[in-house]
């Protein structure tokens, strides 16, 4: 399995990134939120808007790792960032969007970017699964 890669760039305003590889399970174990990196990345490039695509990733997340995850991710809200991710279908995880909602995250999870750009533009798919959208 090759390392994990994280990819950034700007356009139209949205942040994209590409997460590759296998995801570091050591990563878990830090203090510092999972997101880290994008929420840095978005406030450097004053963007309030991102795409992530996590297609390429390989992860193993016990239960534990999945809720951290979601605890995680609902902080990109506070701060006032709307977000989109983009998976393989077999990588949507309903505890995840269950965590992440239950603490107010306005996250979009989808298995195609032209929904997921969609969703961020305020244009509502039928195919969107969205932990605000429940």
């Amino acid at each position: 399995m090759k390392g994990y890669k994280q990819e950034f760039r700007v356009e139209d305003d949205i942040l994209y990134v590409r997460l590759s590889g296998e995801f570091p399970k050591e990563l878990l174990c830090r203090q510092e939120n999972l997101f880290q990196p994008l929420i840095e990345a978005c406030l450097n490039q004053k963007c309030e808007k991102g795409l992530i695509d996590v297609r390429d990733l390989q992860v193993d997340f016990d239960t534990i790792g999945m809720f951290r995850a979601g605890v995680d991710a609902s902080f990109l809200s506070r701060v006032g960032l709307r977000i989109a991710m983009v998976a393989r279908k077999h990588m949507i995880d309903p505890f995840f969007d269950d965590v992440a909602s239950n603490r107010g995250a306005v996250t979009g999870i989808f298995t195609d970017n032209n929904s997921a750009r969609d969703w961020l533009g305020g244009k509502q798919g039928k195919e969107q699964k969205t932990s605000s959208g429940r």
